[in-house]
């Protein structure tokens, strides 16, 4: 039986030769063990792949939207995001001092942008843009018109996104923020970390402030606290494995979209399999491959796939987050989209190590699963 990982990350012995070499100078002493000289040139270098002006790094995605939105000024007030997404975009809302506001999604599972418009009040600080599974969603483009048109902040929750593309733009680039997530699963990883993308330099010298304690430099001295920040800093190490990933981001996603491809060939006739993204494979990096099973009882596919040796590549997200038991407050909103499609949608592995016999199993595997009556839901 062949085995499928759900995912595994991508470093080339180049990139571990390059990584161990600088990181022997650091641990010699000859640099610095924290944020330091690599983590700003990985700061440079992500800003203008993004095509911004500035990136802040920081130890996490989490992270990365906290500061945004602690810069941005969200106290007190409302922030709208797609109930369809992780549970650090509501944590970063939350400990910014903001109050969550859940909206539907659309058929491409992201944000629904008429009704995200729907919940805007005179207490809306911002909208937050999910790009789920790295598909940067045609409606960002609406969403963006309405947050010029009502003077709120456009915030892109980007940490599936690297690479990803609409209309030429790259993700990171539309709001007036982005946050990007390196975890271990993601197109490129540091293993954690996180970056924020912007052209605001007044935003950047905040989140610079708050990534190490609320920190400003006042003379000779170091310490001087303007505000209650936190330790958010970058390790070099890290620094030093996102330069490497990012100079071969182009190449993961190339080949991402190449198992992208194959997929559709081989799923793209296949009864009661609904393919989620982007016709072409040119706008998205593959970050997931996100079908919709309408017809078939999720956890039932789930353990068969086990069973084969097959890894299906997490959820995104299996309970939206109105559901979730730390939201009491918001247990009985009717979402219906969103409950639909986190209920019913499965991803497929994507990895850049995934081998075309891999590949080709999984597809077959999963035809085989749909052929067996016993997962079908009742009429």
């Amino acid at each position: 039986m062949l085995r499928v990982p759900a995912t595994a990350p991508s470093f080339s012995e180049e990139d571990i030769a390059f990584i161990t070499e600088r990181f022997k100078g650091i641990l010699r002493g000859e640099s610095f063990l924290s944020m330091y000289v690599y983590g700003e040139e990985f700061e440079a270098r992500f800003a203008a792949y993004t095509g911004t002006r500035h990136a802040v790094a920081c130890n996490s995605g989490t992270s990365a939207l906290e500061l945004i939105f602690r810069a941005i000024g969200v106290e007190g007030r409302e922030v709208i995001l797609p109930s369809n997404t992780f549970l650090a975009t509501a944590i970063a809302v939350r400990n910014a001092g903001a109050i969550p506001v859940f909206a539907d999604c659309g058929d491409d599972m992201s944000l629904d942008p008429d009704d995200a418009a729907s919940r805007v009040t005179s207490n809306t600080a911002a909208i937050a843009q999910v790009h789920i599974g790295g598909v940067v969603s045609e409606g960002v483009r609406q969403t963006q018109q309405l947050c010029q048109d009502k003077g709120i902040h456009l915030v892109e929750d980007a940490a599936q996104a690297h690479g990803s593309v609409l209309d030429g733009k790259k993700a990171g680039s539309f709001g007036t923020a982005a946050g990007f997530s390196f975890f271990s699963t993601k197109v490129m990883t540091t293993g954690e970390g996180g970056m924020v993308t912007t052209d605001d330099p007044d935003l950047v010298r905040r989140m610079k402030s708050d990534r190490e304690f609320g920190k400003i430099r006042k003379g000779v001295y170091v310490n001087y606290h303007e505000t209650f920040g936190y330790n958010w800093r970058m390790p070099e190490v890290s620094a030093l494995m996102g330069l490497r990933q990012l100079e071969a981001l182009d190449s993961f996603i190339a080949r991402r979209r190449e198992i992208v491809a194959a997929y559709d060939e081989l799923l793209c006739e296949v009864d009661d399999v609904t393919i989620v993204h982007p016709e072409g494979h040119a706008s998205y990096n593959g970050f997931k491959y996100m079908i919709v099973l309408p017809h078939h009882d999720r956890v039932k596919v789930h353990r068969e796939m086990d069973t084969m040796g097959i890894s299906p590549s997490g959820y995104i997200y299996e309970i939206p987050l109105h559901k979730l038991p730390v939201f009491p407050e918001s247990n009985d909103l009717c979402l219906p989209k969103t409950e639909f499609i986190c209920r019913q949608h499965l991803c497929l592995p994507v990895f850049v190590g995934m081998s075309d016999e891999q590949v080709d199993y999984v597809a077959e595997s999963l035809q085989k699963v749909l052929a067996n009556g016993d997962n079908r839901l009742s009429p």
